[in-house]
């Protein structure tokens, strides 16, 4: 009888190891924009079955900006995201210890570009002066336009800057609406492909990759403090 309830009990133990083994850990992940091949790494790991083998339960969903992205992070809405660190750096300035632990750097280089129509006048940054700048209310690459400017001798009150839906900045750059555009590369470039558009010939970039890099950060996945 003894022996019986032994077995019985390391039975119960057995089974009560397994349940704790199996359950996950359930995290709410935030991208920072619309689905995008820059993406794929992050379901590439959930199909391989990467993040189950860590015993992580992950939900993904898509972004409405980098911004955005903090602030679902830092309320505690999402546990983790991908993001601009530019956000980050925003937040700790304005509301010091609120702002998520950024964790890892994704980008060697930011996809952060000036662009303009291949016809236009704009070949060089110095000429971005007495023209207009399309760029997205808070948008990461609009807002290192006046320190890039600043560091390059321009007077960035030279320039006028027009907000608009980000949906519409490339459609405004090519109706003329603006001259030239604070852009995500590689989602404008997807986005002009869209539009029927070839990028490498009716685009060029308004400034030098080396010079933007000088100023901009990276971007990075962020994670929720610890309380």
């Amino acid at each position: 009888m003894l022996r019986i309830l032994g077995t019985l009990s390391v039975i119960c133990v057995l089974s009560l190891s397994g349940a704790i083994a199996q359950e996950s850990t359930k995290i709410r992940f935030t991208l920072d924009w619309k689905y995008q091949g820059i993406h794929s790494y992050v379901f590439w790991a959930q199909e391989k079955g990467y993040f189950k083998a860590e015993g992580l339960d992950v939900d993904i969903d898509q972004g409405t900006g980098s911004a955005a992205t903090v602030t679902r992070i830092a309320s505690g809405t999402y546990d983790a995201g991908f993001g601009d660190m530019n956000a980050i750096i925003q937040l700790a300035g304005t509301k010091p210890g609120e702002q998520p632990v950024m964790v890892y750097m994704i980008y060697n280089k930011p996809p952060f570009a000036l662009i303009a129509k291949s016809s236009s006048p704009i070949k060089t940054l110095k000429d971005v002066v007495g023209h207009t700048m399309g760029t997205p209310a808070g948008g990461s690459a609009g807002q290192l336009f006046a320190p890039l400017a600043k560091l390059n001798g321009i007077d960035p009150s030279k320039v006028s800057v027009t907000n608009m839906q980000p949906n519409l900045q490339e459609q405004m750059l090519l109706n003329g609406q603006v001259d030239f555009s604070a852009v995500f590369t590689v989602t404008s470039y997807i986005n002009l492909i869209g539009m029927k558009v070839d990028p490498d010939t009716r685009t060029s970039a308004g400034c030098s990759s080396r010079t933007t890099a000088s100023i901009s950060t990276r971007t990075a996945s962020w994670s929720r403090r610890s309380s």
